[in-house]
């Protein structure tokens, strides 16, 4: 899994359980459609780019359930992208911690240090 499937010219996408779409810019210069479920798809992600000679320029949420922006903080962490997202989404984008307050009507309840 995790394996770059090229679809036309410029466009990919990375086989993974949320699919990611990958289109290159410039020569070098990619943008992700969605980043994966956690910090271990993004350093997955992370890796394909590399071994492409790729710079992530930013990433395109489609929308802000986990698996689709999970590997965003580590992607921008590592690589200092930027990342959109439009309208109601942008605030989950940014705040994670809202998807699971709203799904579940609450804070996360803290587990042994996972949630920090």
């Amino acid at each position: 899994m995790y394996e770059l499937v090229q679809v036309s010219e410029k466009c990919y996408y990375i086989n993974c359980p949320a699919k990611i779409g990958v289109y290159v810019a410039e020569e070098d210069h990619v943008y992700l459609v969605d980043s994966g479920n956690d910090k271990d798809a993004g350093k997955k992600v992370r890796q394909i780019l590399n071994k492409n000679g790729w710079h992530l320029a930013a990433i395109l949420n489609t929308h802000s359930n986990a698996d689709h922006i999970g590997g965003n903080r580590y992607l921008q962490g590592q690589t200092g992208c930027k990342v959109y997202s439009g309208g109601i989404e942008a605030a989950f984008t940014k705040y994670p911690v809202l998807e699971p307050s709203f799904l579940y009507g609450g804070y996360p309840v803290r587990i042994c240090g996972i949630n920090s």
